[in-house]
């Protein structure tokens, strides 16, 4: 079967939302959201992302997270508002921008809980890939399209420097 070839593709049809009301089950011993709980749901949030820009012929597996940082705490009652989508993609690699955002039940106002930057990478060979083109509307999309390659080139030294580590490790 011959692939589809999509030659470009808004960022916002890249976007993956999900949304869920923060329980008490759900936190940890300081009365947030656990770590793990956010994690888990970035990690299948980005992956829909992944899905909804490659073409179907392809697979990927995530290669790994950076620029995490939790900015505000999801507090019980909170409703949790997960919203993904891909930023940039060169050779195998694609990148997933996510952001957690909550509402307060109660006054309503939304704060930017959790964001970070996805690596997915596709397993396929090389030359079976071909990624569309990214096309950017809001500021937010055009600010992270434009400042990709600063983030690619600081992946790589991280890279290079986690082999360096790797190298020093005990297998013990």
């Amino acid at each position: 079967m011959e692939a589809i070839t999509i030659e470009s593709i808004k960022c916002a049809d890249t976007r993956s939302i999900h949304e869920s009301y923060v329980f008490p089950a759900q936190l940890n011993n300081h009365q947030m959201q656990f770590g793990g709980e956010t994690l888990r749901i970035l990690d299948a949030n980005a992956g829909l992302a992944g899905v909804k820009f490659v073409p179907g012929n392809l697979s990927f597996v995530t290669a790994g997270y950076d620029h995490i940082q939790f900015l505000s705490p999801a507090k019980a009652n909170d409703i949790l508002t997960c919203i993904s989508y891909v930023t940039g993609c060169e050779g195998r690699a694609i990148e997933v921008f996510t952001k957690f955002l909550t509402t307060d039940i109660k006054t309503k106002e939304v704060k930017v809980a959790f964001i970070a930057f996805c690596t997915l990478i596709v397993t396929n060979t090389i030359d079976e890939i071909h990624f569309p083109k990214l096309v950017a509307e809001s500021e937010e999309e055009k600010y992270l399209l434009a400042t990709y390659k600063e983030r690619l080139k600081v992946r790589r030294v991280e890279l290079d420097d986690n082999k360096t580590t790797i190298s020093h490790l005990s297998l013990k």
